[in-house]
C-alpha cells in the first residue's frame, strides 16, 4: 500500500515544493518512508506502507529502461508469474522485481493495453516525457483510490483529498450534489467526489491528461459471453478454483498470521475458510473476527434474521484447527464518538455508522494482535453467493412459461418464496410505479424515498435526483429486476471502496484485501447463467453447493439472513443526546438545511420510543433516516471547516 502524490505545473513553474507538501499531508497512510521524483514542472511523490516482500527491491517513483516513462503506483499484483512470462522476463529478474517495477515494464510494453494483462489491486500515474502526457488509472473494482484537481496552470493528483488540500490553490468544501445523492442511496457514478472541485479516477477507468485537457476511458468491460463451463458440476469446480486463486493471491506478504471477517453468512465464511485451508500446510493461522451484540442482550427473535452470528461463525471456525475465533461484543460506545476520526481517515461519509462501529472494533483488535492484513468478503453477494432472484423475470421475459411455473412451484415447495412474492418478483420490472408502491407497502417494504432518507424534497428537485437516478440505472422504488448481469454489474460499481481501504491503513496499519473483488473471479461469476444461482427452489445454489468442501452444513443450509448490529437501537438510545447535539449544530452550517430535513431529525430524536424498536417503521426512522443523515451532515460540517 502506498499514498501517491503528483503535481504538474502547466504554467511552467517548479512543482517540487507543492508535491512535497502533498506527500507530507498523506504521511498517515505511509509511515515506512517516502519517495520523490522531480523534473521541474512535474513531480511525483509517495508515502510507503510496506506489506509485500518484494517492496524492498525498489524505491519508487521509477523510470523505465528507455527513459521515456516515469511511474508511481499503489499496487499489489495477483499474477506476477503470468505477467512475467507475458513480458518475457528472466525468472530471476522477475523474482527480484517489485510489483511497481513489473507494472512499469507492462506499461513500457503495452501502454494502455496493459489492462488486459495486469490483475490485482492498483492505482498508478505514469508520465510520458516524449508526449508530455500524464495517465492515471485504477483497477476494475477501484480497490485503491486516486483523485485529482485541475485549474488554470495546475494539475495535481493524490490518493486522498487531504493530499490535494495541502495546496493553497485547491478549495475546501463539500460537494453538495454528491452528498445529496448519497442520502438517496444513488450509485457513486461519475468522477465527482465528496469535495468540491476534486475528482476521482473511476474504478475500471484511466484518465489521460495533456496541457489542454483530459479524457476518461473505461478499461474494464466484462463480457456476458465469456466462455464458462456448460454443466453445473463443472461450474462449481470452476468457482472453487477461482476462489482458491483469489484468496491465495491476497495472502502474499501477510506472513504466517492473517486476519479475516467471519460472519454467519457465506461470503466472509468462504474467504476465512479458504484462507485457513491454504495456510495450513505452512503452519499459518487465521484470526477470524465475529461481531456480536453485547453480552446479555435479549434477542428480539425477528423472523428470517440471524441476530447473533456467533454460533454459526463458530461452527465454521471449528472445522479448522488453524483458525482462532475472536468474538467481539458490542461495547456500547457512543455512535458519534468516531465521526471526527472517520472524517479524517476516510474523507467521505460513512453509509451506516452502526456497522462502522463494529468494523472499527475489529480493526482495533487486529492491530492489538499485530496483524497487518485483513481479509473481507464485501462483493460476495454479487459474485459467487448471488441469490439468482432475477430468474423469474428472466424466464417471463423470454416466454419460457414452463420454466417459469417450475421455478415458482419449486420455490413455494421449499418455502423459499410464496406465489405472491414470486409474481411480484417476476412482474416488478414492468409494473407501473404506483402499483409497485402499493404492493411494497402491503408487503412492508420500502416504497418511496422518504421511507429511508431525510433528504428534503426541495433538494431532490434542486439536484434533479430522479433524472440522475435514471441516468445511473438506479430505481428509487427498488423494483425487482430481470437481468442478473446488468443488476450485479451496476451494484458492483455502486460504491467506491477505495477511501475505506486507505482509511483503515491510515488508522490501524491494516491492509484490507477482498478476494471477492478479484477481477477473474468476478468476471467468471458474472458470465455464469442465472440457473447456476437459482434452480429447483434453491437460491444461492452455486455457493451452497460449491462451498460444501469448506463450510459446515449448518451454515450452508441456513435460510435466515445475517443481521449486523442487532442491538443497534441500544446504541442509538445511549447516543441520543450526542446525536441531537449534532443535528442542532448542523443548523449553523451553510447549506445543510437546504439538503437535510433537520426538523424531522430533531423531532425523531426528541420523541424516540423506549419500546417497539424492532418494527419496520422504527428501524427505517432511526437506523436508516437518522443515522445516515447525521453521518452526511457531520461530513458537511467538517468539510466546510466551520466552528459550528
Amino acid at each position: 500500500m502506498t499514498a501517491l502524490a503528483g503535481v504538474w505545473r502547466l504554467d511552467g513553474a517548479a512543482a517540487a515544493e507543492s508535491c512535497r507538501a502533498m506527500n507530507s499531508a498523506q504521511a498517515i497512510y505511509g509511515p515506512d518512508g517516502e519517495g520523490f521524483w522531480d523534473e521541474g514542472d512535474i513531480a511525483f511523490g509517495l508515502r510507503r506502507f510496506d506489506c509485500l516482500d518484494e517492496d524492498r527491491f525498489d524505491t519508487p517513483p521509477l523510470t523505465s529502461s528507455c527513459g521515456r516513462y516515469h511511474l508511481v503506483a499503489d499496487v499489489r499484483l495477483d499474477d506476477r508469474d503470468g505477467l512475467s512470462v507475458a513480458l518475457g522476463l528472466d525468472p530471476s529478474r522477475a523474482a527480484h522485481s517489485s510489483d511497481t517495477r513489473l507494472l512499469l515494464a507492462a506499461w513500457e510494453r503495452w501502454q494502455t493495453g496493459l489492462f488486459d494483462h495486469v490483475y490485482g489491486d492498483y492505482a498508478f500515474a505514469v508520465w510520458d516525457t516524449r508526449e508530455r502526457q500524464l495517465t492515471l488509472a485504477r483497477d476494475a473494482l477501484g480497490t485503491k483510490p486516486l483523485q485529482y484537481h485541475r485549474q488554470d496552470g495546475l494539475f495535481a493528483f493524490a490518493s486522498m483529498a487531504k493530499g490535494l488540500h495541502a495546496l493553497a490553490d485547491v478549495p475546501i468544501g463539500p460537494n453538495l450534489s454528491r452528498v445529496t445523492e448519497l442520502l438517496a442511496l444513488l450509485p457513486e457514478g461519475g468522477p465527482e467526489t465528496w469535495f468540491q472541485d476534486i475528482y476521482r479516477v473511476e474504478p475500471g477507468h484511466y484518465v489521460q491528461v495533456t496541457a489542454t485537457g483530459q479524457t476518461a476511458h473505461r478499461h474494464w468491460n466484462p463480457s456476458r459471453t465469456m466462455p464458462v463451463p456448460e454443466t453445473f458440476e463443472a461450474q462449481v469446480e470452476g468457482l472453487r478454483q477461482h476462489l482458491d486463486r483469489a484468496v491465495q493471491a491476497r495472502l502474499r506478504g501477510a506472513g504466517r498470521r492473517i486476519g479475516s471477517h467471519l460472519s454467519a453468512g457465506l461470503d466472509s465464511s468462504a474467504v476465512a475458510a479458504t484462507a485457513a485451508r491454504l495456510m495450513a500446510d505452512r503452519g499459518g493461522r487465521v484470526t477470524a473476527f465475529t461481531s456480536s451484540p453485547r453480552a446479555g442482550f435479549v434477542l428480539p427473535g425477528t423472523p428470517g434474521q440471524v441476530e447473533d452470528e456467533t454460533e454459526l461463525a463458530a461452527a465454521t471456525a471449528a472445522l479448522y484447527p488453524n483458525m482462532d475465533h475472536v468474538v467481539l461484543r458490542n461495547d456500547g460506545r457512543d455512535l458519534t464518538a468516531g465521526l471526527d476520526r472517520g472524517f479524517h481517515l476516510l474523507e467521505r461519509p460513512a453509509l451506516n455508522i452502526c456497522n462502522t462501529r463494529w468494523m472499527d472494533h475489529i480493526h482495533e483488535e487486529a492491530r492489538r494482535l499485530d496483524l497487518n492484513v485483513l481479509l473481507v468478503g464485501a462483493m460476495g453477494n454479487m459474485t459467487f453467493s448471488f441469490d439468482g432472484k432475477t430468474r423469474p423475470g428472466e424466464l417471463l421475459k423470454k416466454g419460457d412459461l414452463v420454466g417459469f411455473w417450475r421455478q415458482g412451484h419449486a420455490l413455494a415447495r421449499e418455502k423459499r418464496m410464496n406465489w405472491k412474492g414470486y409474481w411480484a418478483q417476476a412482474l416488478g420490472p414492468w409494473m407501473p410505479t404506483v402499483l409497485w408502491r402499493i404492493i411494497s407497502r402491503i408487503r412492508g417494504r420500502i416504497a418511496v424515498l422518504g421511507d429511508y432518507s431525510a433528504v428534503k424534497e426541495s433538494a431532490v428537485e434542486a439536484y434533479d435526483l430522479k433524472r440522475r437516478a435514471r441516468d445511473l440505472g438506479h430505481d428509487l422504488e427498488y423494483r425487482s429486476e430481470a437481468d442478473a448481469f446488468a443488476q450485479r454489474l451496476r451494484i458492483l460499481r455502486r460504491v467506491d471502496f477505495g477511501n475505506y481501504a486507505k482509511g483503515v491503513t491510515g488508522g490501524w496499519g491494516l491492509d484490507v484485501r477482498d478476494p471477492t473483488s478479484d477481477r477473474r473471479l468476478v468476471e467468471y461469476c458474472l458470465a455464469l447463467p442465472t440457473e447456476a444461482y437459482l434452480n429447483d427452489g434453491l437460491p444461492r445454489r452455486l455457493a451452497r453447493v460449491g462451498l460444501t468442501d469448506r463450510l459446515p452444513a449448518v451454515v450452508l443450509e441456513e435460510r435466515r439472513k445475517g443481521y449486523q448490529a442487532a442491538d443497534w437501537f441500544e446504541n442509538v438510545q445511549a447516543s441520543r443526546e450526542s446525536l441531537l447535539q449534532e443535528v442542532r449544530r448542523l443548523r449553523n452550517v451553510d447549506g445543510v438545511a437546504d439538503v437535510l430535513d433537520l426538523d424531522r431529525l430533531e423531532t425523531l430524536l426528541e420523541s424516540m420510543p423506549e419500546k417497539g424498536w424492532t418494527t419496520r417503521e422504527t428501524m427505517r426512522d432511526y437506523r436508516l433516516v437518522v443515522l445516515r443523515a447525521v453521518s452526511v451532515g457531520h461530513f458537511m460540517r467538517k468539510a466546510t471547516r466551520t466552528n459550528a
